[in-house]
């Protein structure tokens, strides 16, 4: 497993273990607030892995058009 792959499952792990140890403790207000900073989290992550993806389908199709544009630039010029 990778390095950062570990660090991220550890503190996935810190995270809810203190969320529950704050709704044992009745504290719900700061359980609360983990989850949303969990959710926070993940959204980002999300957001970032789509813009990735869009970044890669735009360098493809670009990468596409480019090669069919040589390719019928060959084509006539025989």
């Amino acid at each position: 497993m990778r390095k950062s792959t570990k660090w991220v499952l550890w503190i996935l792990g810190l995270m809810l273990a203190a969320i529950f140890i704050n709704f044992y403790m009745n504290l719900y207000s700061f359980g609360f607030a983990l989850i949303g900073v969990l959710f926070m989290a993940f959204t980002g992550w999300g957001f970032l892995a789509k813009l990735k993806n869009d970044v890669r389908q735009h360098e493809d199709h670009h990468r596409r058009m480019h090669e069919s544009v040589n390719d019928d630039i060959e084509r006539y010029t025989r």
